[in-house]
């Protein structure tokens, strides 16, 4: 049990999915939630319910984290709200649509590098300007196994852009150490999320299946357990990995 009393978390995309294990997770060990969402207003507000129904405290916040000026605003926000932010799980992306190689449009390239690599930019911009003067702070950011498997057809500028977080996470960790601040990224493999009905197929996961060798999909739990172990002072000689929970695969 990782306990996390004391410590204010933002968490980006926290309103289903990963996102949202990882705030009733972290809540109930102890941290200050900051709920980020952008469309999802009910499931914020449902994991917030279940937060405070356990003690925890949380408050929720609206955010384009794709642009960069909602994002500072964000952040202006959870501050004034909750003093510090010691944590920043850069969790919000999306698949977008997928795209064979060939079919792939300028429009859908911009709009997925967009929620998936600017966002992190903007939010660890944004968070370092509390964390720096401070001399500590951690950021989580989620990756995916995609960037390691090349998108399976479908899906490049998905995997892609994945590959791109993984370098800002390895290159942030090396020039932020020595400030004290820790930069590690969690890479999912096949979770049971309602992404895969958007971005997937019932078919396609089953096709997907046999090739992890725990012969089971993972849960939003089974990533909000790393996310937790890294936000807690168990994790505070890690810095620069990458962690995939992908049951092997």
């Amino acid at each position: 049990m990782h306990d996390l009393q004391g410590k204010v978390v933002l968490i980006t995309g926290a309103s289903s999915g990963i996102g949202c294990a990882a705030a009733k997770l972290l809540g109930s060990r102890g941290a200050q939630v900051a709920i980020h969402y952008h469309s999802n207003l009910q499931g914020a507000e449902e994991a917030a319910a279940q937060i405070r129904a356990k003690g925890g405290d949380c408050a929720l916040f609206s955010a384009d984290v794709s642009d960069r000026d909602q994002v500072n605003r964000m952040a202006s926000e959870v501050l004034e709200r909750f003093g510090s932010i010691h944590v920043l799980v850069n969790n919000a992306g999306a698949g977008i649509q997928p795209s064979r190689f060939m079919e792939l449009q300028e429009e859908l390239w911009d709009k997925t590098y967009a929620v998936n690599v600017k966002s992190v930019l903007f939010c660890s911009q944004a968070v370092l300007r509390d964390m720096l003067p401070r001399g500590e702070g951690k950021i989580i950011n989620i990756s995916s196994g995609a960037a390691r498997f090349g998108g399976a057809g479908e899906s490049v500028h998905y995997a892609s852009a994945k590959g791109a977080v993984n370098t800002l996470t390895i290159g942030m960790a090396r020039e932020f150490a020595d400030q004290g601040i820790l930069v590690n990224a969690v890479a999912p493999g096949i979770i049971d999320t309602a992404w895969h009905e958007k971005f997937s197929s019932g078919e396609r996961l089953q096709q997907f299946l046999p090739t992890v060798p725990l012969k089971r999909a993972g849960s939003p739990q089974d990533v909000a357990e790393m996310i937790a172990f890294l936000a807690s002072d168990s994790a505070n000689y890690i810095t620069g990995e990458i962690f995939n929970v992908s049951g092997g695969r």
